[in-house]
């Protein structure tokens, strides 16, 4: 069939156009392979060309596409973008935006405090000047003994820790400049872990710049999803939080409860072992528990980790610098090698009188978190003079010793703990009781169970699905009316203990909301300090008891203790 002409008469040039569509493709087609074969005369050019007819020969539809995505593309990149439409914009005066500034009220970052919270800001003591064992108050220029910081040591007033402090300041400054792997890493950074590894008995050691994020950093590194952790239900929040974090499975035994701990091994022990892969196992405590003041049954939680194959994950923050005959800690306190203790953490902002905490063990564990520790790649490093703080430290504690080889600080806070705690147990009190251990330089005081009784207060606040189920709760604790009066009740012992002798002490301060476990009623804490004399020390415990015996013999029952809001309310 020929080709038919077209003329038209407002031109003089001629169209060929094929007579059907398969011979009008065929055509273009030929002159899309014409055009493709220039492709040849571009640099890497014979390449594409190849990829091109190899792609079509095996897959046609595949060539379409590809060409379909290449003009789109060439199409977003090379259009003009739209321009916005001007009549869109209004231009305000400098008095206009003044005024709706003025107007705009920003969204609260916090959730506003109740009426029966805020008293807690208003209890919180402000001291005007340095910290240490003796302070002085904002409120009335009051100086007092401290007996609410955690410096157990008063190392915070030596001279020789501020001497160290103030030449690195003048030769470094005050930061870092960057996280640990790439500039954050100085020479007074290496040498405490270095200080700390030598210390506690280990093969190596890592810091970090904050002591709450690490548990959170720590545990994540080793446990994942899938593995699991066998937990006291008495830990402090920083590990449940680190727990969750880790997405691992989880199981609760009861507090310091080795029988139950036991039980639990025993029970999951089938389970595990028909996991394959193997999963990673560990058992998770706290050497003084923060919460309770007790001391963790080391030697038996050994046993058993041995005994079904498990990892020991120990938090020191409170023993370190505290217990043991050279302050050690509770593996030197009850003789276990610290290689039994697969990984230890511990806070350099208590005994060591710095900031930041640490993790000590195994030359392979701490290499691992260099480059798998959130908080230690990707936060900031300690500052220098809190790393020189913490050696420092550590030779003041190791090098001051008696005849004994035992350290003269650590012999001088557990001769004041004893002091305390002997005369507070021998108070015959209806009001009060000591729930802590005699080694533990926080003294825990507990309102009496046959009181709270009275008083209808529950044993635990919080979720109590947890006592039924063992099972961490998924939704956070509630505000509780109860849980806040008791708080309130115990400052206002404080308040009087201050008033009546000038030595500041204080209370749990657990935030019922922030907690996903039930939680221990509040206590009243004496936390020891060698830098107080022994006569302030006696004379807190002889008036102590005259003033529960002041404040809570007015409380009778349950509707006394609700009144308390009304006092609550004005505080």
């Amino acid at each position: 069939m020929s080709n038919i002409i077209i003329t038209t008469t407002t031109t003089t040039t001629t169209t060929t156009v094929p007579p059907t569509f398969e011979l009008l493709g065929a055509t273009l087609a030929d002159h899309f392979v014409t055009y493709l074969n220039m492709l040849e005369k571009i640099p890497f050019g014979k390449i594409i060309l190849r990829y091109i007819k190899s792609s079509h020969k095996n897959d046609p539809g595949r060539t379409l596409f590809e060409l379909a995505l290449f003009l789109f593309a060439l199409y977003y990149f090379l259009s003009s973008k739209k321009k916005e439409n001007k009549s869109d914009y209004i231009k305000f005066t400098k008095k206009e935006i003044d005024e709706l500034c003025a107007e705009w009220t920003p969204e609260p970052l916090v959730q506003e405090m109740g009426i029966l919270e805020k008293w807690q800001n208003k209890s919180t003591p402000v001291i005007h000047g340095a910290n240490g064992s003796h302070v002085t108050l904002r409120t009335g220029e009051k100086n007092v003994a401290n007996l609410a910081t955690l410096d157990f040591l008063n190392l915070n007033e030596s001279e020789e820790i501020k001497k160290v402090a103030v030449n690195v300041i003048e030769s470094s400054g005050v930061g870092a400049c960057g996280p640990p792997n790439f500039y954050g890493t100085q020479d007074v950074h290496v040498r405490l872990e270095e200080d700390l590894a030598k210390f506690l008995g280990t093969e190596q050691g890592i810091i970090y710049g904050q002591d709450f994020v690490t548990p959170g950093s720590v545990i994540p590194a080793f446990i994942k999803r899938g593995d699991l952790c066998v937990v006291d239900s008495g830990v402090n929040i920083a590990i449940q939080k680190a727990l969750i974090v880790s997405r691992c499975d989880i199981e609760w035994y009861d507090h310091n409860d080795m029988e139950h701990l036991e039980q639990i091994l025993t029970e999951v022990k089938p389970v595990v072992e028909k996991q394959k892969p193997l999963k990673r196992r560990m058992i998770v405590t706290e050497a003084i528990f923060a919460n309770t003041g007790e001391l963790a049954d080391l030697p038996k939680i050994v046993e058993l980790k041995n005994k079904f194959k498990y990892r020991l994950f120990l938090d020191e923050s409170l023993s370190i610098g505290a217990i043991g005959k050279t302050g050690r800690g509770l593996a030197e306190h009850y003789g276990i090698p610290r290689s039994e203790i697969g990984i230890t953490v511990g806070s350099l902002a208590n005994s060591l009188a710095s900031s930041g905490g640490f993790c000590v063990g195994s030359k392979v564990m701490v290499h691992h978190q260099r480059i798998a520790s959130n908080a230690f790649v990707f936060s900031a490093s300690l500052p220098p003079y809190s790393a020189k703080v913490g050696s420092q430290a550590i030779i003041e504690i190791s090098t001051k010793l008696d005849s004994n080889g035992e350290s003269l600080l650590i012999k001088e806070l557990q001769a004041k703990t004893k002091l305390v705690f002997d005369k507070l147990s021998a108070v015959e009190s209806p009001y009060f009781q000591i729930s802590s251990s005699t080694y533990s330089p926080i003294i825990h005081l507990a309102l009496r169970p046959e009181f709270r009784d009275k008083l209808n207060l529950p044993p635990l606040y919080g979720n109590t699905i947890f006592l039924s189920t063992g099972k961490q709760s998924k939704t956070l604790n509630e505000f509780d009316q109860y849980f806040n009066g008791e708080s309130f009740l115990l400052q206002k012992i404080i308040d009087k203990v201050l008033a009546k002798s000038n030595v500041l002490i204080t209370r749990t301060k657990q935030i019922l909301e922030h907690v996903n476990l039930p939680v221990l009623p509040p206590r009243l804490l004496i936390n020891l300090n060698t830098g107080v004399s022994e006569k302030e020390l006696v004379h807190l415990t002889n008036i102590l008891p005259n003033i529960f015996e002041e404040i809570c013999s007015k409380l009778n029952n349950e509707s006394d203790f609700l009144n308390l809001n009304n006092e609550i309310a004005q505080y």
